[in-house]
């Protein structure tokens, strides 16, 4: 938990620190880094190292193996002190409030910012047993070297820079602020997964969703690539909506591009469809129109 995590960072020097980076660094080449290797490259003797590390694999920081050499590797929990620290040169965070979601790919949390600010923390954790078969069936996800910690790493910054592009070009989706490691902080938004509420207006939300899609395609050049009522949130007072969850993203010119689009575009269907039982007819027609409108203006 990153409550935890906010706890330990005052307990941590600038040697404690630059271990834990150059532990994420020498994994890129070892699960479990050597002793002598890890000595070397901090320029320290082994036993300063030893002691250095004892401290952190007490705070739950670093992970160590001897069986058959003595090696030692980042936890998760490294990995989210080295994220924090980066995150705070933006953003002092007071308090983490609460985990709202835990994914198969990321969890997210709720925080506090000095000025009481709440923003929202995507916090990338992929190698979950949940997440190993989605790997296989996604064409964004390949093999890394340095394991789940560099494919998280980069799942997140991928996410960052094509949020950057989606609302710059003014899909709604929230407010990407920061990128740090495995984490994205972005503005919280009110809205609640659209398979928890009771819709009093479904038609309008319906084409206001397919507006976002088409606009992503059509102005971004994005396609989400895994849409679903689980990956749109709705303000329950307003009916505001936001698409979030867009590591599995392709560009618009991508080969597979149009078949996600497509695929997109029926899951809404369906979730509509099964939910308030609108004709598929119907909803079809909408996003005809919509497109319509796109290519007039285009």
């Amino acid at each position: 938990m990153l409550k935890h995590i906010v706890d330990v960072l005052p307990r941590l020097r600038s040697k404690h620190v630059w271990t834990l980076k150059t532990l994420l660094s020498l994994m890129r080449r070892y699960q479990y880094v050597p002793i002598d290797i890890l000595a070397t490259r901090l320029r320290m003797k082994s036993s300063v190292v030893r002691k250095i590390l004892q401290y952190l694999i007490d705070l739950g920081l670093v992970t160590t193996k001897g069986k058959d050499y003595e090696g030692y590797g980042l936890t998760w929990w490294g990995l989210d002190v080295l994220a924090l620290r980066k995150l705070s040169s933006f953003i002092v965070l007071q308090n983490i409030s609460h985990r709202i979601d835990v994914g198969k790919e990321a969890d997210i949390y709720v925080c506090y910012g000095a000025d009481g600010y709440p923003y929202i923390i995507k916090a990338y954790r992929l190698g979950r047993t949940s997440f190993k078969k989605v790997r296989s069936v996604r064409p964004t996800y390949r093999a890394e070297t340095g394991g789940w910690f560099a494919m998280s790493i980069k799942a997140a910054k991928r996410e960052f820079e094509i949020l950057t592009t989606l609302w710059k070009s003014g899909v709604a989706v929230p407010k990407p602020l920061i990128w740090a490691y495995h984490m994205i902080v972005m503005n919280y938004v009110s809205g609640r997964e659209l398979h928890k509420i009771q819709l009093r207006n479904p038609l309008k939300v319906f084409r206001n969703i397919v507006e976002e899609i088409i606009r992503a395609y059509t102005i971004a050049r994005i396609v989400h690539g895994d849409l679903s009522e689980y990956n749109i949130l709705v303000d329950e007072n307003t009916e505001e909506i936001w698409i979030i969850d867009w590591p599995q993203w392709l560009p618009a010119d991508h080969p597979e591009a149009k078949e996600y689009f497509r695929k997109d575009l029926e899951q809404i269907i369906r979730f509509f469809y099964r939910k308030y039982r609108i004709s598929q007819d119907m909803l079809w027609r909408i996003i005809e129109e919509v497109n319509k409108s796109f290519s007039s203006q285009n």
